[in-house]
């Protein structure tokens, strides 16, 4: 059985395991063979955040894909644990959004462990994203291994007309990358 860990964006502005997209992908991921789980963190700092993630990943009892929005997608970027099978990034804070305006430019932060993994990444960027869009996350993700990068039209960082949208995307890629039985065994006998 495989599961997916729903990272949340940051609850410090209004984020958390029952936002509306992470709530999205929960619903639809219901009604698929994928195991569905979210939480919220213990803490904005990015490490506590990571020690939550792995501490959901760890009461999984099988192979697990991590969904990121947001400042989740950053957290689940910086997590390559053994049981996780694949990452899907939505609008990723993969740079602190105030360092970057035209009076300065970006300066690309250190990849993130991800970036050289081998196992499948989706990105999905919104189109009108103020903060994570095409020009800021296209050149940190360019030289990615194994990643597909969306767009979803029309849409801002929040998703707010477009959360079927984003979800579906997700959903669809998660299904697509759950690994059947078979591979599951094969996986467990690499490790």
């Amino acid at each position: 059985m495989t599961h997916a860990v729903l990272l949340p964006p940051y609850f410090a502005h209004g984020g958390g395991q029952h936002n509306r997209v992470i709530s999205a992908m929960y619903d639809r991921l219901l009604a698929t063979a994928v195991v569905p789980h979210r939480f919220d963190f213990s803490s904005v700092e990015e490490h506590a955040a990571q020690a939550d993630t792995v501490a959901q990943i760890e009461a999984c009892d099988g192979p697990v894909l991590l969904i990121g929005y947001s400042f989740g997608a950053a957290v689940a970027a910086a997590i390559t644990h053994p049981a996780v099978v694949g990452w899907a990034l939505i609008a990723p804070a993969l740079v602190v959004p105030q360092f970057v305006s035209p009076a300065s430019p970006l300066r690309p932060p250190a990849q993130p462990p991800v970036a050289a993994d081998p196992r499948p990444k989706l990105v999905v960027i919104a189109e009108r994203d103020a903060w994570f869009g095409a020009d800021v996350i296209d050149p940190l993700v360019a030289g990615w291994v194994a990643c597909e990068q969306q767009t979803v039209p029309s849409a801002d960082h929040f998703f707010a007309a477009t959360t079927n949208d984003v979800a579906d995307r997700a959903v669809t890629w998660a299904v697509a990358h759950a690994p059947s039985r078979c591979d599951g065994a094969a996986m467990t006998a690499a490790r």
